[in-house]
């Protein structure tokens, strides 16, 4: 009896199991989905990470796409009601394909027109704060008119613990955001660092000359970075007052390390991320660098030690004497 029970028991297991598989192949038959993640750059806090992704239902319309974020994201995150095709004349072309698009907490939500079968739909996760050199993960997924769903679960994403400012803008001249602050990513005026007592916090200043003079000859300056210390490398004429905190800070030229965020490139596939900072070494470093050019970088490290930053160019110009540049910022 007991064997008997048992051969019954295992056919029931079987038969159930049989039946839900049938079920699942079933629901993958008829409402299908598929994922990219656009993004390939290190994870930025305040940067989005973008995914295409797509459904399609085979007995019926989609009725909703949705994404589940292991952590909720800040604003601007979630789904864009447009589909995305490129014309005949290479220019991308939009058609908005859903009715309303929410997010609430950790879930967004496209709900899709009437006539929907297939789509893909562009989703945007704005990195918060919160998961500064943390892990995120995402769980994307489809329903159908006809009530079959699909789904798809993404690999956790570590997010940089570097911070990061693009398109600053720097002008030598004597009222010229020209002081560079790295602990706040930011340059100021020479009034702006009087009348808020920041000459501790100046890491380095910019600065636009042809030529400079020492003794009787004159060398090519062009544009520059000079640490507040550096009083040798001052372009003709430049000083800076007695009473002012003068950080020495160590500085490495790179001509050909490129960042595809700072350049906003992305087609640029090259990055400087967390590694980068931390392997970065100041042996032979010093505490200037002249002859900076468009597409340059500059690595440099703070007399405290504290930061390490990767300073890219993305442009000089020597008739405003101005330099746009970008920060990458690691703390220690």
């Amino acid at each position: 009896m007991r064997n008997r029970i048992c051969i019954i028991s295992l056919l029931g297991i079987m038969i159930c199991c049989t039946i839900v598989s049938c079920s699942k192949n079933e629901e993958e038959q008829q409402i299908k989905n598929d994922l990219i993640k656009r993004t390939t750059s290190p994870l930025v806090v305040g940067e989005q990470i973008y995914f295409a992704y797509a459904a399609a239902s085979m007995d019926g319309m989609l009725k909703t796409m949705r994404v589940e974020a292991s952590i909720a994201g800040g604003e601007g995150t979630g789904y864009e009601p447009y589909t995305w095709r490129t014309g005949n004349n290479g220019v991308d072309v939009s058609t908005e394909v859903a009715s309303s698009c929410s997010t609430s907490g950790v879930l967004s939500e496209a709900t899709l027109k009437s006539n929907v079968q297939s789509t893909t739909l562009r989703y945007y996760y704005t990195i918060p704060e919160t998961l500064r050199g943390k892990e995120v993960s995402f769980v994307f997924s489809a329903v159908s008119t006809t009530g079959h769903e699909t789904s798809m679960r993404t690999p956790s994403y570590k997010v940089s613990v570097l911070d990061m400012k693009k398109n600053i803008t720097m002008v030598s001249t004597d009222d010229g955001a020209r002081y560079f602050s790295i602990e706040d990513m930011k340059a100021y005026t020479l009034t702006e660092v009087e009348a808020g007592n920041l000459s501790g916090k100046i890491d380095f200043i910019y600065a636009y000359a042809p030529k400079k003079s020492i003794g009787e000859n004159q060398y090519d300056y062009k544009h520059a970075f000079f640490s507040p210390a550096a009083t040798t490398y001052y372009p003709d004429g430049f000083s800076i007052p007695n009473s002012w905190t003068k950080n020495s800070t160590l500085m490495d030229k790179k001509l050909y390390v490129w960042d595809g965020q700072l350049k906003n490139d992305p087609n640029n596939g090259i990055y400087v991320d967390d590694l980068d900072m931390q392997e970065q070494t100041f042996n032979n470093s010093v505490d200037y660098v002249l002859d900076i050019r468009t597409e340059g970088s500059v690595f440099m490290q703070t007399a405290s030690k504290k930061y390490v930053a990767y300073i890219y160019i993305n442009k000089v110009t020597d008739s405003s004497q101005t330099a746009e540049v970008g920060i990458k910022r690691y703390t220690y």
